[in-house]
């Protein structure tokens, strides 16, 4: 009697925990786990998670990827696409609203780890927050971040279609200037004092995809800030600056005042300055290939100059 009462009281908790068994199975297989770019597995209960983004660079990714409908806020400094005007904004670097990100709710926040803050990451992270990654730095990374963004965000179809014509574009440039002289370039961030791309960022990329030698690509560093000393002994051929007005006559002229100070360096001597516009060289995304369609051009408007020059029966050099 004993183990008839025994067996049915089993029965009867299996008959109790079964249903949950079988939905929290359902739930653990509906979960889905990408791999971000920092090497950390994220999982999520949803493909299509609610997004805030805490940089212009992962917003301009997310938008591009086709997960623009499910941002649903984003750091102050995010300016593109135009959509972007109308979602609430979480601060940004360095003074995010950590309250305002937790009351929103989000499923995930992605991240540009070169740009923002760690501290901040792990205050999101100690709360709750699922961090996703998007740190690309280079041109291939650019493809990378547009594919997770595709599989974490339920979008691989638009993912797909923005990697195949930024594939394409980026051939083009390639098979255009890939072949082309060496020019030893600095880009410049800041003068004073003075702050220039090394070789860990999608500049020292693009500068290498117009068969530009940046000159300071050695520098194992995002940025640095360097002696003026160091450019006159590595003595570009071109400098580049980063400005939100581009290359206007203004910019141009502003790089000159600043650079004419040294009119021995090859740049200054034959006048081979000019502006980018910050945001197409700056992030990495597929806006970038603008920027390096600018950067390609002028830097081929150097080789010509210095092919006539040489051809020149009055040339000196």
């Amino acid at each position: 009697m004993k183990t008839v009462t025994t067996v049915h009281t089993i029965t009867v908790l299996l008959a109790l925990l079964l249903p949950w068994a079988t939905v929290s199975s359902n739930q653990a297989s509906s979960r889905h786990c990408i791999t971000d770019m920092s090497g950390r597995s994220v999982c999520l209960a949803t493909d299509k998670p609610k997004i805030i983004s805490l940089s212009p660079a992962s917003t301009e990714l997310l938008f591009a990827a086709g997960a623009g409908s499910q941002v649903i806020a984003v750091d102050q400094h995010s300016d593109y696409p135009e959509a972007v005007a109308r979602l609430p904004r979480v601060g940004g670097y360095p003074n995010i609203n950590i309250e305002a990100i937790v009351g929103l709710k989000p499923d995930l926040v992605a991240i540009w780890k070169e740009g923002d803050s760690t501290t901040v990451v792990k205050q999101l992270e100690s709360l709750g927050i699922t961090i996703f990654d998007l740190n690309a730095v280079t041109l291939d990374e650019i493809k990378q971040a547009l594919t997770l963004i595709g599989e974490i965000a339920g979008t691989q179809a638009q993912a797909k279609k923005t990697i195949d014509v930024f594939s394409t574009r980026l051939n083009a440039l390639q098979t255009q200037y890939a072949h082309l002289s060496p020019v030893r370039v600095l880009f410049e961030f800041w003068r004073a004092p003075l702050i220039v791309a090394g070789g860990r960022l999608v500049i020292n990329d693009v500068i290498a995809l117009c068969s530009g030698d940046n000159i300071y690509r050695d520098v194992a560093a995002p940025t640095a800030e360097i002696a003026i000393e160091s450019v006159i002994a590595r003595d570009p051929q071109v400098i580049i600056g980063s400005d939100p007005r581009g290359n206007s006559a203004e910019t141009r002229q502003e790089l000159l005042d600043y650079w004419r100070q040294w009119p021995n360096l090859q740049a200054v001597r034959q006048r081979q300055l000019f502006s980018v516009t910050s945001d197409l060289i700056a992030r990495p995304t597929p806006r970038v290939l603008e920027g390096a369609e600018m950067i390609c051009k002028q830097l081929q408007a150097f080789r010509q100059a210095k092919q006539d020059q040489n051809q020149s029966p009055l040339s000196n050099d």
